[in-house]
Order: structure tokens, then sequence, then C-alpha cells
């Protein structure tokens, strides 16, 4: 079956960081992969749903803060000494 190559203007997908697709021009209408895009008359459908993310128990949550927190003093205290060496 013989189906028109969408509108060079219209996107046939997005990026995972939003930027839409647009099909290349000149391409030829009897490649195989022409099949792959979607129906121009079907409805367009819902974006994918967004992987599942399993849920943290407070445990979890809590040595996770505990050890940012910790970087975050180690950090205080090397730019502490760094400041310390270059003054003196």
């Amino acid at each position: 079956m013989d189906r028109l190559l969408p509108d060079p203007s219209t996107p046939v997908g997005y990026r995972r960081d939003g930027r839409p697709i647009f099909p290349m021009l000149g391409a030829d209408p009897t490649d195989a992969s022409n099949d792959q895009l979607p129906d121009p008359a079907a409805p367009p459908s819902a974006a994918p749903a967004a992987p599942a993310v399993q849920p943290m128990d407070q445990e979890t949550l809590s040595k996770l803060l505990a050890r940012e927190r910790q970087q975050g003093e180690h950090a205080a205290v090397r730019t502490l000494v760094e400041r310390r060496c270059h003054v003196g």
C-alpha cells in the first residue's frame, strides 16, 4: 500500500528533551521504513507514560539526605582549607 509522506513541516515525533523530529525531504515513498510512521488519519495518541519509579521508604530517604548533608559539610571544610592555604 502506498501512502503519502508526512507534511515536512509536521513533526513525526519528539526527542526526550522535547525537540521535534521532522521527516527528511526527498525520502523514497516506497521505502519499507515508511510503514513505521503513524497513520495520519488516526487520532493522535497520548504521550507514553513515564517509567514507574519505585517510591523510597523513610529509612532510605533519611540515609540519602544524611549523605548529601555530609558531602556538603566536606565541601565546606575543603573550601575553608583552600582559602586558608591561599591567604597564609
